[in-house]
Parts: structure tokens; C-alpha cells; sequence
């Protein structure tokens, strides 16, 4: 079977990865707008992932060829939303001293009283005021064991729990209990529930917020 053959028959994975990704087509389609994309980049980037997959096809793979491919896709997708819905192009790889220079700030998109996944948006309405802390990371994260520092970069670059957990190969109440633990020791004050982030501010509970990314 060829890659072009190959491609054709798995097309519907993508959908499929998009539906289990954000619920339904069309709440992906209102996340894409709000990240300054359209629902039609998403369904790009499933498409070239699956292409660059079924380039380098292995047979002996096929029965986990598509749980693989649709983990991939959904993570690609993610990725994607956390590029675009900031006013500024920046890779989650840009070191920490260099992205708390930003002064970046954040805010929470609520629909029907809950957060709509945690997406990074542009947004012109107000944003938070102060941030929590503003000693430096290292003198933050000196008191914490090696296995809790691990998470914390991952937060502060925007990940969700359920991302830093397939990113560190852990559970997800694992990293939950161990960012819990972490924030605890480095602020006593921190408040789980209320708060979402050590770096990037308090959590607002407001409705029709959009979570973002702003300078």
C-alpha cells in the first residue's frame, strides 16, 4: 500500500481525533475562532501529521498505527492553539528567564459556568492585575524536589495537566498531587481550587472571559 493510499484510508481519523480532542466539530470550530484560527486549520494540521505518518509507515505497527496517530494529532492540534491564540509567535521552548521578561498575563474563556479547555486566546477585555510572584524561578523553585521542578515549567508554559502528564510519561493525578505540593511549598497561601497557575496569575472565575496570552 502506498502513502498516498495509506493517507486516503485513514482521512477519517482526523475528524475522528478532532471530535474526541474538543467534544464536537462545532465547539472545535468555536475554540479555532477564538485563537485566531478556523476550524479548517485544525482539520490541516490532523492532515499533515497523518501524511508525515503514513510516510514513514511501518507495517509491522499496524495494529497500533492509529491510536498512535491519534494521539499524535490531537497533541499537534493543542500545540497549534497554544502558537496561534497568542498576539506574538513564541515556542514553548523560548527558556524561562527569556518568557518571564514578557510579563505575560492570562485569563480564563468560561462558557455555562465552566472553563472551556485551557486554550490560549487573544482577548480585549480586562486581564488580572498582579501577578502572585515576582522573585526569580530559581529562588522559587529552590525548595523543591527534582520530580516537582520537573512539572512547574511545563505550568508556566501554559500545559494542561492531562499534557504534562502524557509529556512526562506520568498519571495525571500524579502531576496533579505533585503541582499541588509544589505551588504549597513555594507560596502556603496558594489555593488549588481558585487559583491556576503559580506563574500566570489568579484564576478569574467569570463567565464569557477568553483565556489568554497578553503583553
Amino acid at each position: 500500500m502506498t502513502a498516498e493510499e495509506l493517507f486516503e484510508e485513514k482521512k477519517y481519523l482526523v475528524i475522528a481525533a478532532v471530535k474526541q480532542q474538543f467534544g464536537s466539530i462545532a465547539r472545535a470550530g468555536q475554540i479555532a475562532e477564538i485563537n485566531n484560527m478556523d476550524l479548517d486549520d485544525l482539520i490541516q494540521v490532523g492532515h499533515l501529521y497523518l501524511w508525515e505518518h503514513c510516510m514513514n509507515y511501518d507495517p509491522e505497527r499496524v495494529d497500533t498505527f492509529n491510536a498512535y496517530v491519534m494521539k499524535g494529532m490531537k497533541w499537534a492540534m493543542s500545540d497549534e492553539l497554544h502558537l496561534k491564540g497568542t498576539p506574538f509567535k513564541i515556542s514553548r521552548r523560548v527558556g524561562h528567564e527569556e518568557r518571564n521578561k514578557m510579563n505575560i498575563h492570562s485569563i480564563d474563556l468560561h462558557r455555562d459556568g465552566e472553563t472551556v479547555k485551557e486554550f490560549y486566546a487573544v482577548s480585549p477585555i480586562d486581564v488580572e492585575q498582579e501577578a502572585i510572584l515576582s522573585i526569580e524561578f530559581e529562588e522559587m523553585t529552590s525548595v523543591l524536589e527534582e520530580k516537582e521542578k520537573s512539572i512547574i515549567p511545563h505550568v508556566g508554559e501554559g500545559y494542561t495537566t492531562r499534557e504534562i502528564a502524557v509529556k512526562l510519561e506520568m498519571k495525571k493525578s500524579t502531576v496533579q498531587t505533585r503541582k499541588t505540593r509544589a505551588f504549597l511549598k513555594m507560596n502556603p497561601d496558594y489555593k488549588p481550587i481558585k487559583q491556576k497557575s503559580f506563574f500566570l496569575g489568579k484564576r478569574m472565575i467569570k463567565r464569557n472571559h477568553q483565556l489568554g496570552l497578553v503583553i
